[in-house]
């Protein structure tokens, strides 16, 4: 499978940055998952969610943040963390 990257930032520093496989986050909308070549996308992230990450080696790890901004584009995956 193909990876792409995700970076996971707050105001003060990065929490997560690295290749991954899949990435799943709780929008207004509904819950999304993303793999490499999605298309474009830009939301904001649900109170209290939770963003299931599987790495390249089929690791499956949860970071749970407050609330967010979620972009995808060119196989590059941003959360901004927001306080």
């Amino acid at each position: 499978m193909k990876t792409f990257k995700l970076i996971v930032i707050s105001d003060s520093k990065t929490l997560f940055s690295g290749k991954i496989l899949y990435c799943s986050v709780r929008t207004p909308s509904g819950s999304m998952g993303f793999e490499a070549n999605h298309e474009p996308f830009l939301t904001t992230l649900e109170e209290g969610s939770d963003i299931e990450v599987k790495d390249a080696s089929s690791k499956t790890t949860t970071l749970t943040i407050e609330k967010g901004l979620f972009s995808f584009r060119d196989n590059l995956c941003t959360i901004t963390v927001l306080q």
